[in-house]
């Protein structure tokens, strides 16, 4: 039960966050670092651990001499953390490898036990940011080790990191203590080569299951982080695991546009997996313009496996959101549960690399023989004969390409049965992931580029809020612009300034040398506070006795923070409360006390209900649900409120009948 997942992102510097198994050797007992480099002369490479400034090991690559770094087994307090140092500050946790000179390398961390194994590839300095989410698979079984883990590191002294917006349920290990950390928000303090470890442990609350997922993960100075399940279960109610981790990009490092290719798994470990970093974030599939579902800031939605082109190895998937999102890959290198990894998926652009040269022991995970097989993704502007692949046995056959549904720009392949150091060479832009297994072990990776779009880089002028602000691209460079607000384009913006009437998220399309880019989202808010109050109702024609489930939403569109807000709720007669639950603050009936809110934020309400009529002599019955909010400042109410939904309640058939029956009574006479 073994699979591993892995990204490759040259760098000359590169960090490797510690993170948490559930229990010493239950997902990783060997483990290796991988190097691997395209650079023919070969050059120095030191590591490092943790603050300190001697070397943990140093070690010469060149692209015919790839290395790999042996590491201490299981728990080894370097890449493993042991109970006591989780949830507390690390000077000893974590990995940097660095060339001296400059000298660009790739680097994948892989790790094995008796039935799971794992890897996870730096991205080098793209990994270095201030705004993450944290990412991974929900982690769905019964398992005792199963477990979630997020690993920090600070790359500058002074560095404060606060994790956040993840489900108030969630608790987090402290030392031997699975749930020593329960607040809503947690901030540490850390210096360079610092490091900090989360684990929420499956089986001490139900909220660790996938209440971390979408979690916002912010610093005021760049940091890496890695994340993922150790060990971790897709099948509710199933004990069996594998691990799956990867390390990401910061939010700003994020696109819009993203192709998919499964790998050998079923419909349970083949699944695309989307978290929203904007508010109602539109997901596409294949080309349609009907979303297959609208996501909210941290929220995340798995695409079924039936949208791919076919249910075998090859078969892809056209995917676009509205707004910038994370794209993570759930994939297996067989068909069997537990042999599933996870990619962290690079948007596709036409500056994709066109060379991945090397992927190095395609076959090998920590000591284990695979046998290895590529997906690759290339430009349908290439010819087919100006794509080769190159494994350790030399140059490969290509099969066929495969069109993708709902673009003309990408066209993918499968190549299975590789070994050794495989090298990809294209004349246009590539992507290139890999799959292999060995019985019931599996292997998954990808290699992409995040360092090859410039950036487009947008600020406020005019006062920083509406209605006096403008968004411009600082750089006007560019040959053509087109803006978007809200993920829908603005008819006529063409220029590289745009004046905004609404509140909103908006984005530029930027064109240079026939190549498109969409700059990341700058939102422009109101002067005045605007408190935006939507409800909605899960059915709005029920029976007496059936239940209602109404969703209260309240965002803020203001630019300044709002406080001690409260939302009131008061149930119309015909309307019974039977549970509730929040995202934020506290509800006793009938106040929701959501306290603080800044720009942007949008907090949710569940109320749940069994409806009923008010009197017997009713057949049928209209109840109106409205909420109102108060607080400190004076709502401004530019946006429209929906802040009331109707349920028409109906009287139930009665199922038992009653007959009249005639008795005849008998009198005996004396």
């Amino acid at each position: 039960m073994v699979s591993a997942a892995g990204f490759s992102q040259l760098s000359d510097l590169h960090y490797l966050p510690p993170l948490k198994q559930g229990g010493n050797n239950q997902a990783v007992t060997q483990q290796s670092i991988y190097l691997s480099t395209p650079e023919t002369t070969a050059f120095p490479v030191n590591i490092y651990q943790g603050t300190s400034t001697s070397t943990y090991s140093s070690t010469t690559l060149s692209k015919t001499t790839p290395q790999e770094i042996v590491l201490a087994n299981g728990d080894n307090n370097i890449t493993m953390m042991v109970n006591d140092s989780t949830g507390v500050v690390l000077t000893g946790g974590g990995l940097r490898l660095e060339a001296p000179g400059g000298q660009k390398f790739y680097v994948n961390y892989r790790g094995r036990s008796g039935s799971q194994a794992t890897s996870l590839t730096s991205k080098g300095r793209q990994a270095m940011g201030t705004h993450f989410k944290w990412g991974g698979t929900p982690n769905k079984g019964t398992q005792g080790s199963l477990t979630n883990s997020l690993g920090i590191m600070a790359t500058e002294d002074g560095t404060t990191v606060t994790v956040s917006g993840y489900d108030p349920g969630c608790e987090f290990r402290l030392g031997n203590d699975r749930d020593g950390i329960t607040a809503d928000s947690y901030t540490i303090n850390l210096d360079a080569n610092e490091s900090f470890v989360f684990e929420a442990y499956v089986g001490e609350t139900p909220a660790n299951a996938d209440g971390w997922l979408g979690a916002d993960v912010i610093s005021n100075n760049p940091i890496v982080i890695s994340n993922g399940g150790l060990n971790t279960s897709v099948r509710t109610g199933y004990s069996g695991r594998d691990a799956a981790i990867d390390q990401p990009v910061p939010q700003n490092k994020l696109g819009k546009e993203y192709v998919f290719i499964r790998g050998n798994g079923t419909s349970e470990t083949e699944i695309p997996i989307i978290i929203g970093t904007q508010n109602g974030t539109n997901i596409y599939v294949n080309g349609s313009t009907t979303p297959i579902a609208t996501i909210n800031d941290g929220d995340y939605f798995e695409i079924p496996e039936s949208n791919y082109s076919v249910s075998s190895a090859g078969g892809n998937m056209y995917v676009t959101t509205s707004k910038d999102a994370y794209a993570y890959q759930l994939m297996a290198g067989a068909s069997a549960i537990y042999t599933q990894g996870l990619n962290f998926i690079a948007p596709v652009n036409c500056l994709l690399p066109d060379t991945v040269d090397n992927i190095t022991h395609i076959e090998d995970a920590a000591g284990i023989t695979m046998t290895g097989g590529v997906t690759l993704i290339a430009s349908t502007s290439t010819p087919d004969a100006n794509i080769t692949v190159t494994d350790g046995s030399g140059p490969v056959v290509l099969p066929a390409p495969s069109t993708v549904a709902g673009t003309s720009l990408w066209k993918t392949y499968y190549v299975a049965g590789l070994t050794g150091d495989v090298t990809v060479e294209s004349t246009g832009p590539i992507a290139v992931g890999f799959i292999g297994f060995s019985g019931a072990r599996g292997i998954a990776g990808y290699f992409s580029g995040f360092d090859t779009v410039p950036e487009v880089d947008l600020q406020v002028t005019g006062g920083g809020c509406l209605p006096n602000a403008e968004v411009v691209v600082v750089d006007p460079n560019f040959d053509d612009y087109q803006w978007f607000e809200n993920g829908a384009l603005i008819a006529g913006a063409n220029s590289a300034t745009y004046t905004p009437t609404n509140a909103g998220d908006y984005y530029v399309r930027v064109t240079k040398g026939g190549c498109s880019y969409d700059s990341q989202p700058l939102t422009a808010y109101y002067c005045e506070p605007d408190i935006i109050l939507r409800k909605d109702a899960d059915q709005n024609t029920v029976t007496e006795g059936d239940t209602v489930t109404f969703t209260i939403t309240v965002e803020t569109l203001g630019i300044d923070p709002v406080t001690n807000l409260v939302l009131t709720d008061v149930l119309p007669p015909g309307l019974e409360l039977i549970s509730s639950s929040v995202s934020k603050g506290t509800f006793t009936y009938p106040d929701w006390n959501v306290g603080g809110m800044t720009s942007g934020d949008l907090e949710t309400l569940t109320l749940v209900t069994r409806a009923s009529l008010a009197n017997i002599y009713m057949t049928t019955a209209n109840y109106t649900n409205t909420v109102s909010n108060s607080q400190d400042q004076v709502d401004s109410n530019i946006t429209t409120d929906d802040p009331s939904e109707t349920v028409t309640v109906n009287r139930s058939s009665p199922t038992n009948v009653i007959t009249n029956r005639k008795i005849t009574y008998r009198v005996n006479r004396n």
